[in-house]
């Protein structure tokens, strides 16, 4: 009997031991499970942030264009961080404010009006110290409590110095997720490298507009030079331009349009630079050699502006098709109706009533009433002719 209850006693210890084991087993297979799905997140996340990294410095560093460049980047921001609200503001360098240059999910009203010294607010105090912050719950952070007067901060946020080695151009910042959890650690090293990235294709797409602008001013000066050195069409870039702004915004064209007509108009002739003086203000009638030469002009003026074809895309095609016809004869590429540019027809007209206007050297400068008849006899051949009557009525008013 004794060595029956040993055994049953011993059973029932091993029973015991096997039930803890097990259960031993089963929460260290629940951990397990749980480390692993944990890691297949981080491991999702990563990817998907080096993924998102990838496609930020693919996309953004191929614009060079200031406005598209932090447009693409709130936008991917956005997504990638699932927030309401993202925003860039950067340091205006005649005032040293900042200022929101570009935003999702604020009113325009603050990114407007939004202007801040270094050292204000909590971009302010982000700039000054040229620290990045993460901040879970703003009504408890003793550093930004009192700066907590802008309405679209709400409790966790983030707020990153966009620099180049020691200088802070801007902040990046974001707050309001939309599954209204807390940023964490991987957010706000994520929201660094893209910073880090950032902030360097923002500073190229400076240097470049500044070069791109000092580059337009030069040859606008030119433009004006060839006008000035013809007395005879002094002040024909500049009408041309009044001319066919008129045009465009009475055919509602979209006013971005419009902005792109008034620059091909006044840089319409800066081919002409290539023209010798001795042909632009010959008096007798042009040898076929030298009407060749003239010709050449539109084609030149494309080329010169070839270099700004980020900034001025669109505009270099109409300097290009300001000489071809609607019915195809015209020059350099004989080009007609639709597939010349809306902007080069108007051009056109706006060109040739103007010159219809100005005396020249083998010519007395027309009235306006036969350069209108001019217009109304060459409209369908030469000209345009929805443009021709638009201009007409744009005249009679």
């Amino acid at each position: 009997m004794g060595n029956n209850e040993d055994i049953v006693k011993r059973m029932r210890e091993l029973g015991k031991e096997l039930e803890e084991k097990t259960s031993e087993l089963v929460k260290t297979n629940s951990r397990l499970m749980q480390l692993r799905k944990e890691l297949s997140r981080k491991v999702r996340q990563k990817t998907k942030a080096l993924s998102f990294l990838y496609m930020i410095e693919r996309d953004v560093s191929t614009k060079l264009k200031l406005d598209e460049v932090l447009k693409l980047v709130v936008e991917r921001v956005g997504s990638i961080l699932n927030v309401n609200i993202c925003s860039i503001l950067l340091i205006n360098d005649k005032t040293g404010k900042l200022s929101i240059e570009c935003a999702k999910g604020l009113e325009q009203k603050i990114v407007k009006e939004a202007e801040l010294g270094v050292g204000d607010k909590i971009s302010g105090w982000v700039v000054k110290h040229n620290r990045p912050i993460l901040v879970r719950n703003i009504e408890k952070d003793i550093r930004f409590a009192k700066r907590n007067d802008e309405k679209y901060y709400n409790k966790s946020l983030m707020s990153v110095p966009l620099g180049i080695r020691d200088k802070v151009i801007g902040v990046l910042n974001v707050n309001n997720k939309k599954s209204r959890r807390i940023f964490n650690q991987e957010d706000f090293r994520l929201l660094k490298q893209i910073a880090a990235q950032v902030a360097i294709v923002i500073e190229n797409a400076r240097l470049y507009k500044s070069l791109a602008d000092l580059y337009m001013r030069t040859i606008t000066t030119l433009a004006a030079t060839i006008d000035a050195r013809d007395h005879y069409t002094s002040r024909h870039s500049e009408m041309v331009a009044k001319y066919a702004v008129a045009i465009a915004e009475a055919m509602k064209l979209p006013p971005e349009r419009v902005e792109l007509i008034r620059q091909a108009s006044h840089l319409h002739d800066i081919g002409k630079i290539g023209v010798h003086d001795f042909i632009l203000l010959k008096s007798d009638k042009l040898t076929d050699e030298e009407w060749e030469e003239v010709k050449l002009h539109s084609a030149k003026g494309a080329e010169i502006l070839e270099p700004l074809v980020v900034f001025l895309d669109g505009v270099i095609d109409m300097v290009r098709q300001h000489h071809e016809r609607y019915d195809g004869r015209g020059y350099p590429g004989n080009y007609k109706d639709g597939e010349i540019d809306i902007g080069a027809r108007i051009m056109t007209v706006a060109d040739a009533f103007d010159a219809m206007l100005s005396e020249r050297p083998y010519r007395k400068a027309y009235s306006k009433e036969r350069a209108i008849e001019e217009l109304r006899e060459n409209s369908g051949t030469q000209f345009d002719p929805k443009i021709v009557e638009t201009f007409l009525e744009v005249l009679n008013k």
